[in-house]
Order: C-alpha cells, then sequence, then structure tokens
C-alpha cells in the first residue's frame, strides 16, 4: 500500500510531462494519420515529430524570428527605390529566413497533419499567420524567378511589378507577432483585450453609424464649398499672409473676404491639405469626420468651413459631433474595456496565478516583522551583555592585552546602540528630510547663464550634502549591520544614489567623461527626492500599488513595443524613403530609418498630429485619388488599435491596482483602530464582570430590534376587505407621496465627490432662525424690524428675485464690449451695473441685519459662501466708487466682478451639493497630484540638465552662433508671389524651452497633456551646445528622455489620476449603503420594481382597424421599414461635388419617392394607434417632424425648380445673383431632415438602443454638473475677454479671424477648444502673453503698441485646463462607470436591464394598463420570459410551482395580482434577497431597508409589494402550495395502490384526499383559509382543474364554509416538501 502514493506522485509527473508537450505543441496531440498516408509508426513522420517537439526547436525558431526582425530594422529604405551594399545583403539573407521558416512550417505540417482533422496544423491561428508568411515569402520568391527566366526585367522607375512584391513582402512583419504565444501574461492581455471586443462591437457600430449620419449631414451642407481661395489676380499664386495655411474663401454670403491687395476669389483651388480635407463626397466626407472626432485638426476644419460660407453656424454641427462623438463614445470604450479587463483578471486570480505572488509578499512581510523582532532582541541582548561583561571585567583584571580588546568591543557596542537610537530617533528623520529639501534647492536653482559664484556655490552644495548623505548612510551602515540594511529596498536605493554621486565627483576630478554623461548622473541625485515617499502611508501604498502594476504594465509595455516595431517596420516598407515633396521642406515625422519609424508610430499612436503624418503618407502615394487614399488605412489602424485600445488597457490595468492600493491603505487603518479600540477596551473595562458584558451586548441587540419595530406598517390601519378593494382598483398605482412622508426629517447626503441625481436629494428650503443675539449691537432677538427682516430674506418670491438678478448681472457682464470701454453699450451697462449693485447690496445689509456680522455663533460670516457674497459685493462697490484712480486696480476689480454668477451656488442647493462633491474629489486626489508634481519636477531638472540654452537659432540657418546672427540675409520662397525676400536675421530663443526650473516644468506639462511635443523632441534632437543653433538629427538617442517622461507621465499618471477619480466614484457610491444589506445590483433592481408601471398596449376594436394594427406591428413591415431606410441612406450617400444634372434629378426624383413611402407608414401608424397610441412613443413623436420636415423640403426644392428662370425661390422680388448663397441656408436647413431619416435606424438594433438607452439614463443625473461646467466657462470667457480681449486679431497667428477673445460667444467656443480638445492650447497661451500688437480701436496711449495680452495667462490657461479635464472627466467618467456596467455584466446574473422584458410580456395579457392580471396567467406569463428572469420555456411545471410558492405575491379578492407585487417577487426569489429563515420577519426587516434607501415610497405600495405582519391575506404561494401537497399526496396514494394492487373508486380518494390533509395538517399547526380542490395529474388537465378551482374557491368564500383545511405553508416551498414525506 505504501508503494501506491509513489505511485501517484509517478504518474502525476508523467501528466505534466504530457501537458509540457502538449504546451510545447501549441496544444497540438498528435493525430493518427497526416496527409492522408503517413501514421505515426512512420519513421519520417516520427524524425519530425521528435524535432518539432524538442524544446530548443521552439527557442531557435523564436530566436530565428527575433534575428528576422534586427535585419528588417537595419535595412535602409531609399527614394526611387535605391540600394546599397548593406541592403542587397540584407535582401539575400532574407532567402536564409525563408528557408528556415519554410522548413519550421513543413516539419510541422508532416507532424500534426495539414487541415483535415480537429488538431490539424492549420486549426492553430497562430499556425495560420505562419503559413500565410511563408507562403507569401515562397510566391514572391517565384514571381522573381519566373519574371528572372522570362527577362522580365522591372525598369528602375517603374513601380508596377516591384511595387506589388513590396506590398506582399510587408507580410514578413507580422512575424514578431508570433512572439505573444511565447509568453503567457501577454495572453492574458490579449485575451482581454479579444473578449472586449464583442461589447466593442456594439460601440464600433454606434461609431460608424454617427460617423455616417455626421458625414452625409456634411455632405448637405459644405460639398462643394472648399475649393475657391484667394488668388493673386492674372496668376495662379494662392495668396496668403505670413505663417498662414491657404484657406476657402467666399464670393458672396458670410464667408472669409480677399482682403490683400491684387486678389481675388476663384474657383480651382484643389481644398485644404493639397484635396484631402473637404466634404465633396462621402468617402472623404467620413475620413474628415473621423478626423474631427479623434479632436485632431477638428479646429482647422471648422475655421475652413467658416471662411467658407460664415460664421452662424457651422460650430453646431462640429460641437455636437465632438461632444457626442470623441467624449460620450470614446468613454464607453473606456468603460467596456475596463470591465472586461477586470473579469479577466478575477479568472487569472481564481486560477492561482496571483496566489504565488501574494505569498511572496507574505514572506515578505513575515521577514520584515522577523528583522524587527531580531533587532529588538538584539537591543536587549547588547543590555544584558553589558551587565555580564561588567561583572567579568572585575575578575580578569590582570589579563591587559585582552582587557583592551574587550574594552575596545563594549565600546563598539555601546556606539552601536546609541547609532541605533540616534537613528531611529524622529530628530534623524528631520535632518534628513531637510538635507533632501536643501538638495533640492541646490539642483532647482540652476539655470542658464546663472553667475560664477552660483556655479561655485552650488558645486560646495553639491559636495557639502554629499558628505552628509553619505554620514547618514554610514551611520545608518553602522547601526544596523551590513545584512540587515541591505534589507530593506529604500535602503539598497540610497546606497546607489549615493555611490554614483560619489563616482561622479571623483569622475569629474579626473576630466574623464563627456558633459552629457555627468549631467545625467547629476540627475540622479533627485531620486533623493522620493525618500519622502517613505514616511507617508498613504503616498507609499500608492506607490506599492504602482510597483505592483509594472507587473501587469511590463506585458502592455511588451505588447505595446511589439505593436510599435511592426508598424514602424510596416510603415518602413510602405513609406520608407518617399516624403519628398518638391516646393516644401522635408516633414520631421518619416519613416527613414528603424529609430525615426519609431518615433513616428509613437507619436501617432499620442495622437498629436497625426492627421499631418497621414496627409503626408497619402501625397507621397500619389494624394487624394485612388492608390493613395487607401494608405489612411495603415494610419486608421494603427490609430484605432493603438490610441483606443491599449492606452484604455492601460487606464484599467491602472484603475484596477489603484483599487487594491486603496484596500490596502483602508485595511491598514481599520488595523489601527483595531488596536486603538482594544486599547481603549482594556483601559476602560478592567473591572467589568463577565455578566456586566453580557448585559451590555444584550441592551445592544434590544435597541436594534427597535429600530427594525418603529418602521410604520399599516396593518393596524386595516379596512375591510371589500371597501379596501374597491378603491384598489380604482387607482391601482399609488401616488408618489402620501400624507405620512413629510413628517420625516430630511435625509443627510453625505458628502462625496459623486454628483447623486435630483431625485436623491430631496432639498427642502428650511428657514435658519434668528440667532439669540443682538447684530449691530443695536438689534435685539425680538426686534420687529429684524423679525420683518428674516420673513422677508426666507420668503422664496425674494431668493428668486434674487437669482434672477444674478442671472441679468451676468448676462450683462458678456454683454460687455472689451476692445473700446467707453463705446455707448459699455455706458448703458454701466447704469446697470449701479442698480445690480445696489440689490445686491441691500440683499447683503438685511441679511447681516437678521444674522448678525460677525461676532456671535450663526452669524452672517461665519458661512463660507457668505464670505464668498460679501467678496463679490464689495468689490463691485470698490470698483463703482474708484472710477478714475489707479486704472490696473480698477481693471483688476471689474474682472473680479465676475464672481457674481458664483453666488447662484448659495442659492441652489442641487449647485451647492455639486460644488461640495468636486471638493471632496480633489481632497482624495492631492497624493497623486503631489507624485505627479515630484516627477514633473525631477524630470525638470533633468531637462536643465540636458537642455539649458541649447533651443536659441538665427532666423538665417547658415549662421550658429549670436554674433554672427546680424544684418539681412535673402529668403527664398518657392511658388510665392515674390520668389525672394530680403529679412533681417534675429537670434531667437523657443517657446517652451529648458533654461531654467519653471520653464521646464511648463514645458514638460505642456508635452504631458500631448500637445505639441513632437515640435519640442525635434527642437531638442537637433540641439547643440549651450548659445549655438541646431544641427539636423544631432543626437536622436536624446528622445529617450521624452518618451520616458511620456510613458511615465502621460500614459500611466495621468491614466492613474483618471483611475482614481473611478476609483474614488466607485469607492464613494457603495460608502453610502455601507451599512445597507443590499449590493448595488439588489438596490437597482429592488428600485425598478418598486418605480415600473406597466405599459399600455394598444389593441383596436374595430375590424377594419385592426388589420392595419395586425400589418404595421409585426415584423415583415419593421424589416421593409429598415430596408427602406437603408436605401435611403445609399441614396443620399451617392451625392457627390460637380455631379451630373442626371443624378441630380435621380436623387431628388428617389427623395420623393422615399418621403411619399415615409408618409405612408406615418398615416397607417395614425390610423392603427390612433393619435393618442401614436404620440405616446418618443420614437414616433421624432418620425412625425421628421416626416413634416421631409414634406416640407420636398415643397420648396420643386418651387424652387419652377422659379429657377428668374433667379430661383428667394428671388421673386427680382434681386441680384449675390443674395442666392447665403438664403440658401434654409433650403438645406429643410435638407437636414433627409438625413435624419437615418436616426431609425439605431432603434432598431437591440444593443444599440440598449447603448442610448443607458446614455440617456445617465444624463439625468446631470444637470447640475453641466451647470457648473457651463458657470466655469462663463467665468473664464468673461475674464479672457476682460485680459486678452485688445489683442490685435492678425491672420497667420493663433489669435486671429476665428479664434480671439473678442466677443463672448468667441471666447466660449475657444475655451471649448482648449478644454474639451486641448487643440494646440500651448499656443494660444503663447499668444496671449504680455508683449502682443494691441487692436486698433482700444484705447492705448501712443507707444504703447505693443503692450497688450498679460503674462496672467500661464495661470489662466493652465488652470482652465486641468480644472476642465478633471471636471470633465470626473463627470463622464462617473456617468459611464455607473450605468454601463451592465455592458461587461455577467448576464446570467439578473440586472436591472433584464426587467424590461417583463414590462413588454405583461402588456399583452394587461392591454389596458390597468396593472393587474389573473393569477393562472403568472405562470404562462413567467413561461414566456427567459431566465434568469422568468423560468424559460423548458422549465418542468413541478419547480415552476416550487418557484411560486416562495414568490408568495398577495392575492387580490377577485383572483388578480398586481404588476408591481409579481415583479418585486420575481426580483426578491432571484437575487435571493431576504429569502432565508423566517417569513414574517423577514419582511419586515425587508420592509424597513427599503424604508430607510428609498424614502418616498408609499406606504400602499409598499403593503402591495410586501404585505405587513398580521395580514391574513390569501397569496399564491398558498395557492400552489394547495396544488404540490395534493400532488405528493397522489403520488403516495398511487404508490401504495401499486404496493397494495388494487384501486378505490373516485369518491373515496376525495375523501381520502381530504383526510390525508388533515393528517398532514396536525404536523403543519395550520391556519385554516380558503378551499381549494385541484387535479394535478398532467399540464393539460391542471388549467381546466385550476379554473375550476378557483370558481369553488369564490363560491366557497361565499358560503363561509371549509372543505379542505389548508396549511400555511413556511415561505420555502421545500419545507412543504420535506413535511410531506415525513407523513408519507
Amino acid at each position: 500500500m505504501k508503494t501506491n502514493p509513489l505511485q501517484g506522485e509517478g504518474g502525476q509527473l508523467k501528466q505534466k510531462e504530457k501537458l509540457k508537450k502538449l504546451m510545447a505543441t501549441g496544444g497540438n496531440p498528435r493525430p493518427a494519420r497526416s496527409l492522408l498516408f503517413l501514421t505515426l509508426r512512420n519513421p519520417f513522420r516520427k524524425a519530425c515529430l521528435s524535432i518539432v517537439e524538442w524544446k530548443p526547436f521552439e527557442i531557435i525558431i523564436l530566436l530565428a524570428i527575433f534575428a528576422n526582425c534586427v535585419a528588417l530594422a537595419v535595412y535602409l529604405p531609399m527614394p526611387e527605390e535605391d540600394s546599397n551594399n548593406t541592403n542587397s545583403n540584407l535582401e539575400s539573407l532574407e532567402y536564409i529566413f525563408l528557408i528556415i521558416f519554410s522548413v519550421e512550417c513543413f516539419l510541422k505540417i508532416v507532424a500534426y497533419g495539414f487541415l483535415f482533422h480537429a488538431d490539424a496544423y492549420l486549426r492553430n491561428c497562430w499556425n495560420i499567420l505562419d503559413f500565410v508568411c511563408v507562403s507569401v515569402g515562397l510566391f514572391t520568391v517565384a514571381m522573381d524567378a519566373i519574371n528572372h527566366i522570362s527577362g522580365v526585367e522591372a525598369s528602375i522607375g517603374d513601380k508596377g511589378g516591384g511595387f506589388d512584391m513590396k506590398a506582399l513582402r510587408a507580410f514578413r512583419v507580422l512575424r514578431p507577432l508570433r512572439l505573444v504565444s511565447g509568453v503567457p501574461s501577454l495572453q492574458v492581455v490579449m485575451n482581454s483585450i479579444l473578449k472586449s471586443m464583442l461589447p466593442l462591437f456594439h460601440i464600433t457600430l454606434l461609431v460608424f453609424f454617427m460617423v455616417t449620419i455626421y458625414s452625409i449631414m456634411g455632405l448637405e451642407l459644405f460639398k462643394c464649398k472648399m475649393h475657391k481661395t484667394c488668388y493673386y489676380i492674372g496668376t495662379n499664386i494662392i495668396a496668403t499672409v505670413e505663417n498662414e495655411k491657404p484657406a476657402p474663401c467666399a464670393q458672396a454670403g458670410n464667408g472669409r473676404r480677399c482682403l490683400i491687395n491684387g486678389t481675388e476669389c476663384r474657383i480651382g483651388w484643389p481644398g485644404p491639405n493639397q484635396g484631402i480635407t473637404h466634404f465633396d463626397n462621402l468617402g472623404f466626407s467620413m475620413l474628415t469626420v473621423y478626423q474631427c472626432i479623434t479632436t485632431q485638426g477638428w479646429t482647422d476644419v471648422l475655421y475652413w468651413v467658416n471662411d467658407a460660407i460664415g460664421m452662424e453656424w457651422p460650430w453646431i454641427y462640429f460641437t455636437t459631433l465632438i461632444l457626442v462623438g470623441s467624449f460620450f463614445v470614446l468613454n464607453l470604450i473606456l468603460g467596456v474595456l475596463s470591465g472586461e479587463f477586470t473579469k479577466e483578471r478575477e479568472k487569472a486570480k481564481s486560477r492561482g496565478e496571483f496566489q504565488k505572488l501574494r505569498e511572496t509578499q507574505q514572506l515578505d512581510e513575515d521577514l520584515k516583522g522577523y528583522m524587527e523582532w531580531i533587532t529588538q532582541a538584539e537591543v536587549l541582548d547588547n543590555e544584558q551583555e553589558k551587565e555580564s561583561l561588567e561583572d567579568a571585567g572585575r575578575r580578569r583584571e590582570s589579563l591587559g592585552s585582552l582587557e583592551r580588546c574587550w574594552v575596545a568591543r563594549k565600546w563598539n557596542r555601546w556606539l552601536r546602540r546609541k547609532c541605533r537610537v540616534c537613528v531611529k530617533s524622529r530628530l534623524f528623520y528631520w535632518w534628513v528630510i531637510m538635507l533632501v529639501f536643501l538638495n533640492t534647492l541646490a539642483i532647482a536653482t540652476e539655470h542658464h547663464k546663472q553667475t560664477q559664484r552660483l556655479t561655485n556655490w552650488q558645486d560646495n552644495a553639491n559636495k557639502l550634502l554629499l558628505t552628509m548623505f553619505f554620514l547618514e548612510m554610514f551611520m545608518k551602515m553602522y547601526a544596523l549591520g551590513l545584512p540587515s540594511y541591505f534589507m530593506s529596498l529604500f535602503n539598497r536605493f540610497d546606497c546607489f544614489v549615493v555611490s554614483t554621486g560619489i563616482m561622479e565627483l571623483i569622475l569629474v576630478h579626473m576630466d574623464i567623461t563627456s558633459a552629457m554623461g555627468i549631467s545625467v548622473l547629476r540627475c540622479i541625485r533627485l531620486l533623493r527626492l522620493l525618500k519622502i515617499t517613505r514616511y507617508w502611508t498613504s503616498l507609499s501604498n500608492l506607490v506599492a500599488s504602482l510597483l505592483n502594476s509594472i507587473r501587469s504594465i511590463a506585458c502592455l509595455l511588451l505588447l505595446l513595443f511589439l505593436f510599435i516595431v511592426i508598424f514602424s517596420l510596416l510603415g518602413m516598407q510602405v513609406f520608407g524613403g518617399k516624403f519628398n515633396f518638391t516646393n516644401q521642406p522635408k516633414p520631421r515625422s518619416t519613416f527613414d530609418s528603424f529609430p525615426q519609424a519609431l518615433i513616428t508610430v509613437f507619436q501617432i499612436l499620442t495622437g498629436e498630429d497625426w492627421n499631418a503624418v497621414m496627409y503626408d503618407g497619402i501625397m507621397a502615394h500619389g494624394g487624394p485619388c485612388i492608390p493613395g487614399i487607401l494608405v489612411s488605412i495603415y494610419f486608421i489602424i494603427l490609430f484605432v488599435c493603438g490610441n483606443f485600445i491599449l492606452l484604455n488597457v492601460f487606464l484599467a490595468i491602472a484603475v484596477d491596482n489603484l483599487a487594491e492600493a486603496e484596500s490596502l491603505t483602508l485595511a491598514q487603518k481599520e488595523k489601527a483602530e483595531e488596536r486603538k479600540r482594544k486599547k481603549l477596551l482594556r483601559a476602560n473595562m478592567p473591572d467589568k464582570t463577565p455578566e456586566e458584558k453580557a448585559n451590555l451586548a444584550k441592551k445592544l441587540a434590544e435597541q436594534r430590534a427597535k429600530g427594525v419595530e418603529g418602521i410604520p406598517t399599516t396593518a393596524k390601519l386595516k379596512v375591510d376587505e371589500f371597501e379596501f378593494n374597491v378603491n384598489e382598483i380604482k387607482d391601482p398605482f399609488p401616488p408618489a407621496d402620501f400624507p405620512g412622508d413629510d413628517e420625516e426629517e430630511d435625509p443627510d447626503i453625505p458628502q462625496s465627490p459623486r454628483p447623486r441625481p435630483m431625485a436623491d436629494l430631496q432639498l427642502k428650503e428650511e428657514s435658519v432662525p434668528i440667532p439669540e443675539a443682538t447684530s449691530f449691537f443695536i438689534f435685539g432677538p425680538r426686534n420687529k424690524f429684524r423679525k420683518l427682516c428674516h420673513r422677508i430674506i426666507n420668503a422664496t418670491t425674494f431668493t428668486n428675485i434674487i437669482l434672477l438678478f444674478i442671472l441679468l448681472s451676468s448676462i450683462s457682464l458678456a454683454a460687455e464690449d472689451p476692445i473700446d470701454p467707453l463705446s455707448f453699450r459699455n455706458q448703458v451697462l454701466a447704469y446697470a451695473d449701479i442698480v445690480f449693485t445696489s440689490v445686491f447690496t441691500a440683499e447683503i445689509v438685511l441679511k447681516m441685519t437678521t444674522y448678525g456680522a460677525i461676532l456671535h455663533k450663526g452669524s452672517f460670516c461665519r458661512n463660507s459662501f457668505n464670505i464668498l457674497d460679501l467678496l463679490v459685493v464689495s468689490v463691485s462697490l470698490l470698483s463703482m466708487g474708484m472710477e478714475s484712480s489707479a486704472i490696473s486696480v480698477v481693471k483688476i476689480l471689474r474682472v473680479l466682478r465676475v464672481l457674481r454668477p458664483l453666488r447662484a451656488i448659495n442659492r441652489a442647493k442641487g449647485l451647492k451639493h455639486v460644488v461640495q462633491c468636486v471638493f471632496v474629489a480633489v481632497k482624495t486626489i492631492g497624493n497623486i497630484v503631489l507624485v505627479t508634481m515630484l516627477l514633473d519636477f525631477m524630470f525638470a531638472c533633468i531637462g536643465v540638465q540636458l537642455f539649458k540654452g541649447k533651443f536659441y537659432s538665427c532666423t538665417d540657418p547658415d549662421k550658429m552662433i549670436e554674433e554672427t546672427c546680424r544684418g539681412w540675409y535673402i529668403k527664398y520662397q518657392e511658388g510665392a508671389l515674390h520668389e525672394m525676400e530680403v529679412c533681417k536675421r534675429k537670434w531667437t530663443n523657443a517657446d517652451l524651452n529648458f533654461d531654467n526650473i519653471l520653464n521646464g516644468m511648463l514645458a514638460l506639462f505642456t508635452i504631458s497633456t500631448f500637445e505639441g511635443w513632437p515640435k519640442i523632441l525635434y527642437k531638442a534632437i537637433d540641439s547643440n551646445s549651450e548659445d549655438e543653433g541646431p544641427l539636423y538629427n544631432n543626437r536622436v538617442a536624446i528622445s529617450i528622455f521624452f518618451i520616458i517622461y511620456l510613458i511615465l507621465i502621460a500614459f500611466f499618471m495621468m491614466n492613474i489620476f483618471v483611475g482614481f477619480v473611478i476609483v474614488t466614484f466607485q469607492e464613494q457610491g457603495e460608502q453610502e449603503y455601507k451599512n445597507c444589506e443590499l449590493d448595488k445590483n439588489q438596490r437597482q433592481c429592488v428600485q425598478y420594481a418598486l418605480k415600473a408601471r406597466p405599459l399600455r398596449c394598444y389593441i383596436p376594436k374595430n375590424p377594419y382597424q385592426y388589420q392595419v394594427w395586425y400589418i404595421v406591428t409585426s415584423c415583415y413591415f419593421e424589416y421593409l421599414m429598415f430596408l427602406l431606410i437603408m436605401l435611403n441612406t445609399m441614396c443620399l450617400g451617392m451625392q457627390h461635388c460637380n455631379q451630373s444634372d442626371h443624378v441630380t434629378h435621380l436623387s431628388d426624383m428617389l427623395n420623393v419617392i422615399f418621403t411619399v413611402l415615409f408618409t405612408v407608414e406615418m398615416v397607417l401608424k395614425l390610423m392603427a394607434f390612433k393619435a393618442k397610441g401614436y404620440f405616446g412613443d418618443p420614437w414616433n413623436v421624432f418620425d412625425f417632424v421628421i416626416v413634416i420636415g421631409s414634406v416640407v423640403d420636398v415643397i420648396l426644392s420643386e418651387i424652387n425648380v419652377t422659379l429657377a428662370s428668374s433667379g430661383g425661390l428667394y428671388c421673386l422680388q427680382g434681386c441680384n445673383v449675390t443674395i442666392r448663397p447665403s438664403s440658401y441656408v434654409s433650403v438645406t436647413f429643410f435638407r437636414l431632415f433627409r438625413v435624419m431619416r437615418l436616426v431609425k435606424l439605431l432603434n432598431r438594433s437591440e444593443g444599440i438602443r440598449n447603448l442610448l438607452w443607458t446614455f440617456i439614463k445617465s444624463l439625468q443625473a446631470l444637470p447640475y454638473v453641466a451647470l457648473l461646467i457651463l458657470m466655469l466657462f462663463f467665468i473664464y470667457a468673461v475674464v479672457g475677454m476682460q485680459i486678452f480681449g485688445k489683442i490685435a486679431v492678425v491672420d497667420g497667428t493663433y489669435i486671429n479671424r476665428n479664434n480671439n477673445f473678442q466677443t463672448f460667444p468667441q471666447a466660449v467656443l475657444l475655451l471649448f477648444r482648449l478644454c474639451a480638445t486641448g487643440e494646440a492650447w500651448h499656443e494660444v497661451m503663447l499668444a496671449c502673453m504680455y508683449g502682443k500688437k494691441c487692436d486698433p480701436k482700444s484705447d492705448y496711449l501712443p507707444g504703447e503698441e505693443y503692450t497688450c495680452g498679460s503674462n496672467f495667462a500661464i495661470i489662466y490657461f493652465m488652470s482652465f485646463y486641468m480644472l476642465c479635464a478633471f471636471l470633465i472627466i470626473n463627470l463622464f467618467v462617473a456617468v459611464i462607470m455607473d450605468n454601463f456596467d451592465y455592458l461587461t455584466r455577467d448576464w446570467s446574473i439578473l440586472g436591472p436591464q433584464h426587467l424590461d422584458e417583463f414590462k413588454k410580456i405583461w402588456a399583452e395579457y394587461d392591454p389596458e394598463a390597468t396593472g393587474r392580471i389573473k393569477h393562472l396567467d403568472v405562470v404562462t406569463l413567467l413561461r414566456r420570459i427567459p431566465p434568469p428572469l422568468g423560468f424559460g420555456k423548458f422549465c418542468p411545471h413541478r419547480i415552476a410551482c416550487k418557484r411560486l410558492v416562495s414568490m408568495n405575491m398577495p392575492l387580490n379578492s377577485d383572483g388578480t395580482v398586481t404588476f408591481n407585487a409579481t415583479l418585486f417577487a420575481l426580483v426578491r426569489t432571484a437575487l435571493k434577497i431576504k429569502t432565508e429563515g423566517n417569513f414574517e420577519q423577514a419582511n419586515e426587516e425587508l420592509r424597513g431597508i427599503i424604508k430607510k434607501i428609498w424614502k418616498r415610497t408609499s406606504m400602499k405600495l409598499l403593503d402591495q409589494v410586501i404585505p405587513p405582519i398580521g395580514d391574513d391575506e390569501v397569496t399564491v404561494g398558498k395557492f400552489y402550495a394547495t396544488f404540490l401537497i395534493q400532488d405528493y399526496y397522489r403520488k403516495m396514494k398511487k404508490r401504495q395502490e401499486e404496493y397494495y394492487g388494487h384501486r378505490h373508486t373516485k369518491k373515496n380518494a376525495t375523501s381520502e384526499i381530504q383526510a390525508g390533509l388533515r393528517s398532514i395538517e396536525v404536523e403543519l399547526v395550520p391556519e385554516l383559509h380558503r378551499a381549494i380542490s385541484g387535479d394535478l395529474f398532467s399540464d393539460d388537465e391542471f388549467d381546466q382543474a385550476t379554473d375550476e378551482a378557483v370558481e369553488d374557491g369564490m363560491s366557497t368564500l361565499s358560503k363561509g364554509s371549509n372543505l379542505i383545511p389548508f396549511a400555511q405553508t413556511t415561505n420555502n416551498g421545500n419545507a412543504t416538501v420535506t413535511k410531506l414525506t415525513r407523513t408519507e
């Protein structure tokens, strides 16, 4: 027997070996025969198998793949298909790789078979990829050979044969993907990405849909508008101002006019971006719209459209596109991915992959504890040793030599102990922090052109600090001993930093390294800053969780890197050496070498200016015609996969790990609290006996129980059942409020960063009483005047009037003219201002009179919001009083009036709530902001070391230093009016530079928002040495600095920032219900069940009308309409610019036909549903509006055609041709109705309908947040107008005709551009700095022409960007995380999304929406609904009955059940809410919970759903329990009969049933109720029997006789069953 376990173990080992082999073969077991003739015995196949399953084989192949990648990367693509030696060698090397891979492929096919059986070679995805690569390679070789033999040599210039081969060769690039199958953690990430494809599919559909709708709208509105521009008269040269891109113009209407002398606006221009960006046909239109959704370059498109047709309304089209497209849809993707990722992680966890990690962590912790214990022990040991040694010393005084040694040891011990005490003291800790701070200061003072004294001071400081740090390190080493010193990670880190510092000093002293090396080493000093984190718990937890996520991030980074490599290699194949354009300088982002291609692909991933690279790519392949435009597919795939998926997975991982960090911190806090509590208990309760403790516990329990009993029930208010019933029928839906509701006090709304929907905030105005103290030392608390003031203030009308005044004064602020302060408008507004100020002053005086000023509790100034009010009003008063005095002060005060709208916060309760939420959220995010700031600061220091003074350049590129950059030079411009121009040489610095720490931090902040970073990157790559001009591609390696910064800060920290917001939201959401016994899903379902109302399903009585109704509601009709809409879409998409009259005529005809068809549909539906039923559905209303619009459109276009001879519809009075384009707008407006029909498609797809439904639902929660954002925009826009409104509008700069602060709408649009999409925000910021030209209309003094703008711009733009990003992220994340979790939820668990189906099917049984159906219909109803909500078709009858018994809804006296009660019972049993234990007690508890969470639930509804105690109603449960009992009894009888071999007569049977039930009744201790008899043999007989039973039941009820005693069942049907079996 003993050998058995060993054998078992051996078996397990063998199993493991087998598994390993399987894994090595990609999970392929060996099929019996391969290629139809090679069996397993075949020696050749055996050899193949042994090679393929040999472990090093896989490794060799992976190495070959790696080598192949290297070869591809070394290849240098050249223009015009040129080549050099290296390249031709690489080409020949390619054949070797091809042979290796072909052999591998062949071996595997022989080993595993090709295709026909289950585990053949081609049944594995990775193998298919291999096979395609190999076969394509072989094919190209064959083609080349054939060409060679037949003597067809492709000429060098000819791309025909060569290009195709190249395209096929690009397939080689996919080989690196095989590395994925070798790494398991990579597979988890890949799996989660692939798993989320399905929910992403719906979103992709939605995006595609949106893009289509918007592009067709663009086609209708903007086609052919983009082809006019300003030319110099008589030439083909486009007229532009300096630095301006060519833009469209308009000959008439409201577009841009050509203002340069000698220019005219004429047709013939291909369009913006060499004719790629326009709306002339569906394809280009979709490309343009897609580019706008990615928020790159959308402002350019908007401004071009503005120039072409005027500024009045294109902004509506573009802002809605951005809001819906980029915010909503892209955030959806985020929601789906994070959900999927968490699910994947859960799975991996359960597999035990993460278990190991946990175990190692546990080990570390134990070790730490152990080390602490040992050091403690060491201290004690030393104490004891000291004493014993002293004793021994007295004995051995004679031994002198030993004594000296011993004294040394004793002193050593004593010193070490002192050292240890010192190292662990607070003083030492603060000293180290002080040193770190000084070190930071020394590094931060470095800047460009610093004095020699400062440099010397920095050097000395560095040496001193280094010594100090060395001392600290040495003390620690001495005190703790080397082994325990190096235990701690932080100590190792310290040691590294200090030793590199010493090394740097030595190297500098000996003049070995270059300056660059030194600066990098110096930067390592900065890492000392990180020592702070060690002493700050929540921060260190954050850092720990970051390090934790490094593991999951590492796979991602690997995947990202693979992805970038593949796309760079592909880019080199397709675009290498092609980016050479004639009359423009070579672009910087190219694919000409591997490092450059990597940078370009990375740039596209960050999304910055990816569109510019795409335009270059299209132009390189022949411009916007067929072969060229296909190139855009490469960029779109790269952008979609990279940007959306990988960056979002980053975020998902961050969120996941943050949640863990949070729970870590929480756990630590709880432990600490536990300890405190225990200490307190020990201190407080030493003397209490066990009995006393028991008593205490009892009291607590009683108090809890009382809490439950105190819940009001209407059981005591029981009315006679029939009267009650009459009332019920009249009003099946109790009102939302009932009188008992108002007496309850308001719930305290917990402060959390999550804004609640308004329904949850019951905000009642409560008046604050007059405080018991005199105000202004005059008015006492009983003073009549003061009481009057109190009454005035608390009147709602007063509050509303004040709100109105706040609104008006805000409007007056927005209406001011920022340029000319003395204009008529401003004078009128000044008088209005006086009125507003006096009103507000009066209000504040009244309030102060009522509540007192400041001295006592409850007085006016003790409230922060009131202080804000006071500040705003006093500012207004001051600015009125100081009209003439110092201009700047007045200016500042005038700007401060903007804060007026903030006063509304104090008045509107909802707004106040949201503001508090935001404050809480800001508090929670502090830690991360600090860490990010710290990292930013460190990188800025490194940047200063690397780039200070290196970003200077001369306008004449030939001159390299400032001394030679003087005088004039000749500048050549191709394609301009004057080819040569004489310009002055200027020595300039880059706007964003690293000359000192602050500039560096600003530059890095800009980079972290992804705006304009390629520009800075190429500046840095070209940088040479201090105060010298740039050298092209001087040090490409420096780009590593930027890429590391971007990955660390922009990808990781910014994502963690968002992640943190999400986590705090989720935490807060759960926090409110921490003590609640229902989880989130249960709460949502119960809320739905309580609030739902049945749908009215209209079925006409009239037979003719019924026929129409039948047609309209059939699914074929639906399909027909679907088809029509699709056809309509195709017809709209056919249109294009400059189409022939034939096409125009055809599309008009089709439009008329479709309009007629849709009108017919509308009429049919109106006939079927009548007006009331038809307009009840919002989709129908939408249809109706669209049909009416389309009809108007058709009529207008017909009139227009008939009047075409006289100049069309708008020229009836006879007019010039010039007016037409502007008035054409109204016709195109009606055109839009054609496009809007497409929106009806959204209604057709279930998934998309769900998405939209949730979207709309989630918007309901956010009116106040939206209001807050609008307020933010308003305040910033007004401030911007006041401060930057006077800057002159100069085309070619960033403050231009389309983008400025001169009017309020312009300012708001500019801010939207900045915050929503960050489009070039840093450029706008730099254009608003001090020293800009002033607007000629403004009132500047002579000589002050260039004094406009202000350096306040930096604070203004950065704060706005951060606030908006934060608030808007907050907003959307909150919405999406709350409402879209259903996308990734497990569908087998009942959730609110399932409950709609119940409403639909209920409506068929209850078309009048009375809210009641016969209880016998419940079974059939529930069988029609699939699980998890219903029973499904295949549910056995008995199980259905058992479920109904446990549902136990109350039966009304007419045998019906109510809608809410049924739905609630379903939810309750499906989610097992309070279904265990004593039923009545569970009911009471549940009533308590509902009253607690949903305060407004009416008692009547509650009694319908959960009958109160003592309510002896008949319930469905009792009814079906009878059936079950009878059924069991009958089976028992049958069994007895079979046993005894005879049958009784029918009559006897009934009496025996009765007798049987009586005997059961003894066991069940019944309450007798109603007599119901029935028969339960088969499902067919069941219905008939139940009908009789009900009739019988009702008749017996009137007679009052009891035929069969009825056993009241416990909630769980099974209980009945067990008792029954016992009687058997």
